[in-house]
Parts: structure tokens; C-alpha cells; sequence
């Protein structure tokens, strides 16, 4: 076969390459779906694929060839192509980098990776989450077309990266993987098939030429068997990657993934409690709008916060590191995942004098928009907990801002309903203490054959207590709080006396007694009157409650409701204290720290607005990055001067104004090349004997031939052409490439950072003086 033929075969054998590892890739991007949904996720892996595909194809021939141009090809591409394809709500006419985009992109390749893991599925709206896939993407792929093009001997290691990618994408997913069977099998089937087809090829190109060039059959039967070692290991490898994708498919719960082991970031235990702050809601805004809301399902409420654990001073949402705690919140995007029952509503709230991290929400959420221009910083600040059904903004709540969410709202059962249905054995954190004369007011009231029938007594004889804010004159006297010592004091008359708060937790935590798992919910809805409306309806300071809810199986969690009408306000006179010691002695609490959030229960002056702190500060990252970017290049630094150093001596070789110098440049750049492997050329001897002595170390680069015919032409009675250098520079070029891949890995290292080459020619110039 002649030498066009070769080169036609190469190219068609590159286009083969290149076709395998874009699909390969693009199969590999499907592993991302779960945790990303939508389809923008497709955009970011199959685009960033064929970027890092073509980042390969340029650096890894012609003038760009060389790792140093890869990874500078790979950090351009990002910049460039990063915005539109893995931040694309940032982009400029969708396509067009910007300064924002710019700055989600960079912060994307350190934050991206912990935040996919700790958003709720699914996270393809997310600002730089896509970066994950992108980035997988863009680097593996340009890694595998730069073994695939450049690497004849070891071209198998392109399926490297492939492998890698598949496995990131499997253990930054989700356990419920689409088809995971399907990607694993159709991955190792194509790469095995490529693989053996690239062996085959490569037996081919040598044995043809090996004909034309050398007659070392010892030589060719050797290599043959190296290359069938390395088809087995592929094969085994490739065995071993099926295997694992079947037992995916076949166990899916069994896989662990990263998700599984890394703590989501936020934990409203550090917040004060929103029960807290009860009593300030309506002793400032009882007749302020606190939001206007328009689509609200008759008898839905809007949940602001589910509570569960009582600490002896206030009943808070319990810390994410407690067993099915409500303290557990995960970002989340445009859309929530997961099976909903009830009937669907899209309700909208805008925002009045309300404010704080709590956002009002009913029923079980399944989608969130943001409205305004603090929409992209309240929704990149959104976390959901899916077993309570709530939601907080970190960013928190304030007048103007508004949202709109879709969900399924369950309507309440009747308590007749709820006979004969079993309670759920649900892991509520326990409290750390009950009052004494509330346990003895639970072991007086609680009446009944079953347990719902216990239930159903104790809410009663609470309703039938008496209501009071105290806050207003012909009130009875009526304290905040809900600590132990405000509970003890409710029930030292015959009549509880209090208000939603005090009603609320006394009977979560009566139903704890009795061995019934409960939590306190706080939130609001219109009055009995309301049948629902889409229609605005304003929700007032007043239309603030706290309520109980019970799991029932079947049901989920049911509303029970302890508090009195607020009619009821008569109260027989509290009796004189008894002289007799009590037998627990209840401390008023400590006055509580200064809370982290601006509560109404602390607010001096009504309308009093919080301080605008929206803007963001990113100097102090940029100054991070950069430092952390000129770390890097301090670090790499040698290995930039020297591959500088090297690029311009080449160069300088191959520009050079005579044909023979041109020629003699190339033998200079083998030999260098074999100097700076760690080889010890003689001086002041032939080329012959030079070539010899690299043509023995490195028998695949042929300098025994590319040394004679160096001679032959440059002492030579005709001028060589500029077409036959540049062919014998082509030469040259795969000559560097084979002694590279006969080196060993380290000693392909130190030849980056390798001044041998220098310090021999500095040498040789000095002998000659």
C-alpha cells in the first residue's frame, strides 16, 4: 500500500474515531436526566462533548498539538462556550457570555459539585449547576478524541475517560436512574466494539508499514502480542462495567451514591422559631394585610412552618440531624419531584407586611416561580422539605415580592372518617419535659376506648377553655410564649386560658403523652366563611393560627384544631395558690437571644422595614479565584517556561530561511527529544553513531533512517524542496510521538521540565570556540 493510501485509510479511520466518541458521550450525558430533568441538561453534556471533541481534533496535530495547548483549548472553550451552554438564563441573546454568567461559570467549577448533591431533584434550573455536565463532559471528551487521534499504541486509553464520566454521572444522580441498564450496556457494547476495531486497524497500519519501511518480524510479533494483552484487559474491563450497570437495574436501592453521604447545607434549627413569634403578629399587624393571595382552594391553609420538637422554652423546627426531623430543608428548582395527591391549584402571593426566611405555601408544592426583580436571588435561595411540605428563602420574605406555585390540596378529612384507621408510628423528636399540671390534666380528660376517641376528648375539653390574647383592655390576662412555665401556668385553673400558641402546643404535647407522634403547625387562613375564590383574598395579621396535625394512614398528616372560638372568654376566678410545696419547681425561662431574624414579636415600631441587604459582594471570590488561579500558574509555572522555551526552539528550527537547516532542525529536535527522555547522546561523534544510539533506546522512532537521509540531503548535490520538508518534518513529528510512548510515564514527566537538551547544545557551542 502506498503512503496515500496510508494517509486516506488515517483519515477515514479519524472521522470513525471521532463519530464513536461523540456518541459515546452523548449516551453517557443521559445519565444526568434524574437529577437534572428538563432537557437543558442535553444541551450542556451533548454541547460541551462536541466542544472538548474539537478542542482534541485541534490540539492534537498541527501547529495547537501538545497537552499544554489541550489545557489551554480546554479553559478557552469553557469561558467561551461555558455561559451559553451550562448558565444559558445568563447569556446574552442566549449565546453571548456576560459578566454575571462569567461569574456563576467560574464559581461553578469549585461550588457546583456539593450543591447538585444537596438541591432536591430536579436541579436543571438552578444558576451553574449545569456546569457539572458541561465540565464532565468538555474535559472527558477532549481527553478521550486526544488519545483517539494522537496515541496509535495506547488509542484504548480513550475510553478512559468515557468511563469516568458515566461513573460521575451515576454517583452525582439519583437512585431512580432512567434505563441505567440500557446506557451501561450500549456504552460498553460500543467501546468494546471500538476498541477491537482500533486494535485490528493498528495491526494493519504497522504490518503495511513494516513493509515498506523495515523487515523486523520479531518486532511485529511482539507488539501484536502486547496488543492482544491490552484487547483482553479491555474486555474484562468492560465485563466488570456491565456487570455493575445490571446490578444497578436489577437492585436499585442498594447503590450508594454521593447524594446519600453529603448533609444538605441548610438547617433552620439556627433560626428562632416562627412560633415565637406569634403573639407580635397580631399585636402589630391584627388588622394590616400580611399578603394578598388569588387562587387559595377552599379549606386550604397556607403552611409558613411545621414544628416538632419542644425544647422546654419554645416548640422549634427540629435540627436535620434528628430522625425524620422537619428540620431537614434541600434546594430545590422550578419544579419539585414526587407523587402528590389531591386536587391541583395554582395559587399566587404577593407580599405586603409579611417578611422572614418561612414562605407561605399549601398542600404539596410541584412547581415555584418568582416574580420581580429579586426573582433569580430568592429563587437561587429556595429550600424545600418535602415530609412537612414547607419552604424558606434564606434571602428572606419582604414587601413587594411575589410568587406563584402550582400543587395538589388535599381536602381534610372528617374526624368520623378517621375511626377505625390506624395511626402512623412517625419519629418525632420527643420533648425534653412536660409540665406536671398538664400531665395531670391529660390523666383527668382523656376518655375514650380508642385512641382517636382519646383524641378526640382532649381536643374537645381544649376547645372549650378560654381565648385570649391579652392584649387588649377587657381581655383576661394572657402571657406569650409557650415555655414550660407558661404551660404550667395555663392549667392551674379550671379553665385553660391562651390563644392559638399555647392551645396548640399544649396538645402536641399532651398527644406526645399518650404516645402519638404530633407536630405544630403555623400558618394562615381566611375565616370559616371563606369556600375558596380566585379572587384576592387579604390575609390580616389576625388570620395568623397554629394548628396540630396527626399522621393517619391513608390520610398523611390530619389538621386537628385545640384552640377555642374566640367568643370564649369567660373564666372563673384562679384559685388560691396551696400552701403545700409543689412537687416540681418551674423557673421562668432566660430571656432569649437576640434572635438571628427579625421577628414581629421584637419589631418596637409597626411598619418598621428591614434593612436592604440584596446586594452581593463577590469582590472577596473574585479576589479567591484569582489568587487561587495564580497559585496555579506559580505551580505550573516550570513546566510553562520550559514547554515555552521548547516551542520557540522548534520553530525557530522549522521556520528557518534554508531547506537544510530545516533539515538539520528536524534531527536536532529527535535527538533533543531523546536527551531530554533521559538518554546519554555522545558528543563530538557522526550522526551516524548518534542515530544509532537513540535508534537502540527507541527502536519505533526511526533515527537510524531519519539521520541518513538528513545526511544524504543536506550533502547532496540537489537543494531539498520546501514540499519534502515539510513531509520529512511529518516525519519528525511521529518520530517524537513513538519515543514518547516507548518512555515510561515518569520519564515522559520529567522530559516537560528537562533542560538536558540545552545544557547539551550549550556545550557543544562552547567546544567549537
Amino acid at each position: 500500500m502506498t503512503r496515500k493510501s496510508l494517509l486516506q485509510s488515517s483519515r477515514i479511520r479519524k472521522s470513525i474515531d471521532l463519530a464513536v466518541m461523540f456518541v459515546l458521550f452523548s449516551l453517557v450525558t443521559l445519565t444526568f436526566g434524574p437529577v437534572f430533568g428538563g432537557f437543558q441538561y442535553l444541551i450542556a453534556g451533548i454541547g460541551g462533548a462536541a466542544v472538548g471533541i474539537g478542542v482534541g481534533v485541534l490540539t492534537s496535530s498541527g501547529p495547537f498539538k501538545g497537552w499544554l495547548y489541550t489545557t489551554a483549548g480546554v479553559v478557552l472553550a469553557y469561558v467561551v462556550f461555558g455561559v451559553a451552554l451550562a448558565v444559558p438564563s445568563k447569556a446574552l441573546w442566549g449565546f453571548l457570555p456576560t459578566l454575571s454568567g462569567l461569574r456563576d461559570l467560574m464559581l461553578g467549577i469549585v461550588f457546583s459539585w456539593k450543591e447538585v448533591l444537596t438541591a432536591e431533584p430536579p436541579v436543571g434550573t438552578f444558576a451553574g449547576l449545569l456546569t457539572v455536565p458541561f465540565l464532565t463532559m468538555l474535559v472527558c471528551s477532549s481527553l478521550s478524541t486526544v488519545f483517539a487521534l494522537r496515541m496509535r499504541k495506547y488509542a484504548l486509553w480513550a475510553v478512559a475517560p468515557v468511563f469516568a464520566a458515566l461513573v460521575i454521572g451515576i454517583v452525582f444522580g439519583t437512585k431512580m436512574v432512567a434505563l441505567p441498564w440500557l446506557i451501561g450496556v450500549a456504552v460498553v457494547v460500543i467501546a468494546l466494539a471500538w476498541s477491537s476495531w482500533r486494535m485490528h486497524m493498528f495491526r494493519k497500519s504497522l504490518a503495511e508499514e513494516t513493509a515498506l519501511d523495515i523487515t523486523d518480524a520479531r518486532r511485529l510479533q511482539k507488539t501484536q502480542g502486547r496488543k492482544r494483552l491490552l484487547g483482553a484487559t479491555a474486555m474484562l474491563v468492560g465485563a466488570a462495567v456491565l456487570g455493575s450497570s445490571a446490578t444497578f437495574a436489577v437492585e436499585p436501592t442498594n447503590r450508594s451514591i454521593l447524594r446519600d453521604v453529603v448533609e444538605p447545607p441548610v438547617d433552620v434549627e439556627q433560626y428562632p422559631s416562627p412560633l415565637a413569634g406569634y403573639r407580635g403578629w397580631i399585636k402589630n399587624y391584627e388588622n394590616e394585610t400580611l399578603m394578598t393571595v388569588e387562587g387559595m382552594p377552599a379549606d386550604a391553609r397556607l403552611r409558613i412552618a411545621t414544628m416538632d420538637y419542644h425544647d422546654g422554652d419554645v416548640y422549634a423546627v427540629a435540627g436535620a440531624r434528628e430522625s425524620g426531623s422537619s428540620g431537614s430543608y434541600s434546594r430545590i428548582g422550578d419544579r419539585v419531584e414526587g407523587a402528590a395527591e389531591g386536587e391541583p391549584a395554582t395559587v399566587r402571593v404577593e407580599i405586603d407586611q409579611y417578611s422572614g426566611i418561612w414562605l407561605p405555601t399549601t398542600g404539596s408544592l410541584q412547581s415555584m416561580e418568582f416574580e420581580g426583580d429579586r426573582a433569580p436571588t430568592l429563587h437561587n435561595s429556595l429550600h424545600y422539605n418535602g415530609s412537612t411540605d414547607s419552604a424558606i428563602v434564606t434571602q428572606q420574605l419582604r414587601q413587594g415580592d411575589a410568587y406563584e406555585f402550582t400543587t395538589f390540596v388535599s381536602a381534610p378529612p372528617d374526624q368520623d372518617d378517621l375511626r377505625g384507621v390506624e395511626i402512623l408510628d412517625v419519629d418525632v423528636p420527643r420533648a425534653e419535659q412536660i409540665p406536671d399540671l398538664l400531665q395531670a390534666w391529660v390523666a383527668t380528660h382523656a376518655e375514650g376506648n380508642t385512641t382517636l376517641e382519646i383524641i378526640q376528648s382532649l381536643e374537645q375539653r381544649l376547645q372549650a377553655g378560654a381565648f385570649s390574647h391579652g392584649l387588649e383592655s377587657d381581655e383576661h390576662t394572657s402571657l406569650a410564649g409557650h415555655s414550660l412555665y407558661r404551660l404550667d401556668t395555663m392549667f392551674r385553673g379550671d379553665i385553660p386560658l391562651g390563644d392559638d400558641e399555647q392551645y396548640a402546643v399544649a396538645f402536641a404535647l399532651a398527644m406526645q403523652q399518650i404516645g402519638v407522634p404530633a407536630r405544630v403547625v403555623m400558618g394562615l387562613y381566611p375565616n370559616d366563611e371563606f369556600t375558596g375564590s380566585s379572587e384576592p383574598v387579604n390575609l390580616r395579621g389576625t388570620d395568623m393560627h397554629a394548628w396540630v396535625e396527626i399522621p393517619f394512614a391513608g390520610y398523611g398528616w390530619v389538621p386537628f384544631n385545640p384552640t377555642p372560638p374566640e367568643d370564649n372568654t369567660e373564666i372563673e376566678p384562679e384559685p388560691e395558690p396551696e400552701p403545700d410545696p409543689r412537687p416540681q419547681v418551674l423557673q421562668p425561662p432566660q430571656p432569649p437571644e437576640e434572635p438571628a431574624e427579625l421577628t414581629p414579636e421584637v419589631q418596637p415600631d409597626q411598619g418598621e422595614e428591614i434593612e436592604d441587604d440584596d446586594s452581593f459582594n463577590w469582590v472577596p471570590i473574585l479576589m479567591t479565584v484569582l489568587i487561587s488561579l495564580l497559585a496555579i500558574l506559580l505551580l505550573l509555572s516550570p513546566f510553562i517556561i520550559v514547554g515555552v522555551m521548547k516551542l520557540a526552539r522548534r520553530k525557530r528550527r522549522r521556520e528557518a530561511s534554508d531547506p537544510s537547516s530545516r533539515l538539520s532542525g528536524g534531527w536536532h529536535e529527535v535527538v533533543d527529544q531523546a536527551v531530554d527522555l533521559g538518554l546519554d547522546v555522545p558528543g563530538g561523534v557522526t550522526r551516524t553513531t548518534v542515530a544509532a544510539s537513540v535508534g537502540e533506546r527507541y527502536p519505533e522512532s526511526r533515527a537510524v533512517s531519519i539521520g541518513a537521509y538528513v545526511d544524504e540531503r543536506v550533502f547532496g548535490p540537489e537543494r531539498p524542496g520546501d514540499e519534502e520538508v515539510e513531509a520529512f518534518w511529518s516525519d519528525v513529528e511521529q518520530s517524537l510521538t513513538a519515543m514518547r510512548g516507548e518512555a515510561s510515564r515518569w520519564e515522559r514527566l520529567k522530559s516537560k521540565l528537562s533542560i538536558r537538551s540545552f545544557l547539551r547544545h550549550a556545550r557543544s557551542r562552547r567546544r567549537k570556540r
